[in-house]
């Protein structure tokens, strides 16, 4: 398994991987109102991480089978980390989250994590900032990463 930085030919299988994982894992906790925002906004907003020069964004593959994806914008706010169903508990959301962690320099990583991922960013030593939030039925929950300057 690799990490490599993803191109444009990878924006519909990379699609295809979100929406799959979404409907199992996060649209569940969603109300009818999340749900349709999470459609409209959320998987169209992939395009934006492959276009914008603010973005590192990479995938898994192993023997060219995709099996996740990440993005983080601006070198603090971790915007994506999906993982493909068949590959979840192989330490690949770890690997991809590491690389991305590796990128930068900052000293605060952000991310809004959706409520059944929380475990896996508390494990990998990211806290709650806040409590659980809502936008339009999409639930999330504030988390960040300090890291240390020594």
């Amino acid at each position: 398994m690799e990490i490599q930085r993803v191109n444009n030919e990878d924006l519909i299988a990379i699609t295809d991987l979100v929406e799959a994982v979404s409907k199992v894992a996060v649209l569940p906790h969603f109300n009818e109102q999340g749900k349709q925002e999470y459609i409209a906004r959320v998987l169209p907003d992939i395009k934006t991480t492959f276009d914008n020069d603010d973005f590192v964004t990479v995938k898994a593959i192993s023997n060219n089978t995709l099996l996740g994806f990440a993005a983080m914008r601006a070198g603090n706010y971790l915007t994506h980390l999906f993982v493909s169903h068949q590959a979840q508990g192989r330490g690949i959301g770890q690997k991809l989250l590491q690389y991305l962690l590796d990128s930068t320099d900052a000293q605060e990583i952000k991310l809004r994590s959706a409520v059944n991922a929380v475990d896996f960013y508390l494990k990998h030593g990211f806290e709650i900032t806040e409590k659980e939030g809502e936008f339009n039925g999409i639930r999330f929950v504030p988390m960040s990463l300090i890291r240390s300057t020594l």
